[in-house]
């Protein structure tokens, strides 16, 4: 992988859960979930941060020898923004950097070859995000259809609908400064990287971990 800019890995990982308690400490397929996307970001770098309020995330990181951000409690409730917490850690790293690539630590299947790709394209957009394909179509609440029309030829066939993409979440590349400038992730000239379907599995939800567990089993 060849770019020509100054780059870090942050992976926001707070201790607070709702569905799932503990969350990012969680075994899946006999390790803690965060493992998985640390394991994969540092195979691209060692410029990668976790940012956390809690002491476990923090102290299984560094025996991970991945660089630590202790968060404020107040950037880590349930009301809080991620987007605090990136200002926050640019903010607190010392020296200047380029471009941010933000990992979510709960899509274990996650291959840094779709990061990498991602980054690669930063010499042509101004942001990179993870996506996946959709051919779904999807309804209003008022019973309307949103992305067909009602006796549409092309629903038939699933190889014949148009092809939509939709945010899953994995990762956000963006420029530091037009971070700071718009303090949104995906801003300007929007490039996407697609990433398959199991590989963009968030686990949520104990039916995620689940079936997350179950394709890890089918690997081994």
């Amino acid at each position: 992988m060849k770019v020509n800019m100054n780059f870090k890995i942050l992976i926001p990982a707070r201790g607070g859960s709702k569905r799932i308690p503990k969350k990012n400490m969680i075994d899946v397929g006999g390790k803690p979930l965060i493992s998985y996307v640390l394991d994969q970001c540092k195979l691209i770098t060692n410029d990668v941060y976790v940012s956390s309020d809690d002491r476990d995330i923090l102290d299984f990181c560094v025996k991970s020898d991945v660089n630590t951000i202790v968060r404020p409690k107040e950037l880590a409730t349930d009301f809080s923004k991620s987007e605090e917490a990136i200002e926050h850690f640019i903010k607190e790293v010392e020296d200047d950097f380029d471009v941010i690539i933000v990992v979510q630590p709960t899509l274990p299947l996650l291959l840094a070859k779709y990061i990498e790709e991602g980054l690669e394209m930063m010499d042509s957009y101004d942001s990179v995000i993870s996506v996946v394909e959709d051919i779904s179509f999807y309804w209003g609440e008022d019973g309307n259809p949103i992305n067909f029309e009602l006796g549409d030829k092309w629903r038939g066939r699933s190889q014949d609908r148009p092809v939509w993409y939709k945010e899953n979440g994995a990762f956000y590349i963006t420029k530091v400064r037009n971070f700071m400038n718009d303090y949104i992730l995906q801003n300007g000239k929007v490039g996407f990287v697609a990433m398959n379907k199991s590989e963009s599995i968030d686990i949520d939800t104990y039916e995620d971990l689940e079936l997350v567990n179950n394709i890890i089993k089918g690997y081994k």
